[in-house]
Formats: structure tokens, C-alpha cells, sequence
């Protein structure tokens, strides 16, 4: 577990809120009104969003198009990353 420290002079910071551990350390911030945000240990970046893009798992994506008629099966039995989605459309 990391320890707490100290806020930096400049920049921004993300910081856990349960125990206060600054988890992040950003020189600069997305001057976009969307984006997505990566961290691999204390290393971060921002992926900027088109209002048209959508975010989600896997799990909604399918919901998404079992509402919107398909039928959704996988060719893998174990569902796996190595598995792909097939989809029929049902009338």
C-alpha cells in the first residue's frame, strides 16, 4: 500500500478518498469535456471522447443488442478473450 504524501505545487493529483493515498500525479489535465482516463501504477493518460462515443463493457454491449433484436452466442465455450460474438438477428 502506497503512503500518504504530500499534494505536489503543481499539477493535479488523484487521490483514493477512502484513505487519502495519492494514487496519481498529472502535470497537465484534458482540456476536452470528455475523456477517459488510464493509470498503470502512477503513470496516467487521457483518451479524449467524441459526443458521439460510447463506453461500456462487454456485458452491455450484448444487453444492447439482445434488446435491439439479435441473438447473441459465443463460438468459445468458455467465453474467453479468444472467443468472438456471432449475432442473428431475429424478426
Amino acid at each position: 500500500m502506497k503512503e500518504k504524501l504530500g499534494l505536489p505545487k503543481k499539477g493535479y493529483a488523484v487521490i483514493r478518498c477512502h484513505d487519502g493515498v495519492i494514487v496519481a500525479r498529472l502535470q497537465s489535465f484534458p482540456e476536452c469535456e470528455r475523456a477517459l482516463m488510464y493509470r498503470r501504477d502512477s503513470m496516467v493518460s487521457f483518451l479524449p471522447l467524441q459526443d458521439d462515443e460510447i463506453v461500456g463493457s462487454p456485458s452491455l454491449f450484448t444487453k444492447m443488442l439482445e434488446k435491439a433484436g439479435y441473438r447473441v452466442s459465443y463460438c468459445s465455450e468458455n467465453q474467453q478473450e479468444d472467443s468472438f460474438l456471432v449475432l442473428k438477428h431475429e424478426n
